[in-house]
Formats: structure tokens, sequence, C-alpha cells
């Protein structure tokens, strides 16, 4: 999956792709929900029983990462979590950096 953000008219929105470039997502209006969206979907596509009580992992809480580092005296290897989806998004396609440029040039 890859998140795209866009510009229409309504502003800036995001949405998700799978590898194809099919649109699995609405438009979304903030990376913060794109993120969430992504969590919710992913979480529904696995078959088997689920473990975690919540989708959000704990470690997201940047309080709660430092009282961790600070009680446990070691680097972590995976900092974030180790699901796929407890690692922050970023934009993979920035379709409305390009669109931009048509206003500047």
């Amino acid at each position: 999956m890859r998140l795209v953000k866009d510009l229409i008219d309504s502003g800036i929105v995001y949405f998700w792709v799978d590898n194809d470039s099919e649109k699995l997502s609405p438009d979304i209006a903030t990376l913060a929900l794109a993120e969430e969206w992504r969590t919710r979907y992913v979480h529904s596509q696995y078959p088997g029983d689920e473990r975690r009580k919540s989708h959000i992992d704990r470690r997201k809480n940047r309080d709660k990462r430092m009282e961790l580092d600070e009680t446990l005296f070691a680097s972590r290897l995976l900092p974030h979590g180790r699901r796929k989806t407890d690692v922050p998004v970023e934009v993979d396609i920035d379709q409305a950096a390009e669109k931009l440029k048509v206003f500047y040039c």
C-alpha cells in the first residue's frame, strides 16, 4: 500500500492505493486520519484471531516511548513497534506538489 497526497478543488486530500495504483480508500482529510484508516484496513484483512486488545500501539505515544527507553536502559531494534501499522505513515506519491507547480510556473 502506498499513500498518495493530492490536490482537489476542496483542498489537499490523502488516499491509499495498492501496488497496481488502484484506489483502496476514500479521500481522507488529514494525515492522521489516513494513518488510522490504514490501521483499521490492515487489521480487517488479517484472517486469524487478534491477540491485541487495541489496534493502536502504546509506543506511538511519545511520552510512553521515552519512559520505556529510560527504564530499560537499552536501545530497541524496533522503536515504533513490530507491526507495519505501528510505523508512522509517510506520503509515497505527492501529486499535490505537481499540481501546485502549474500555478507557479
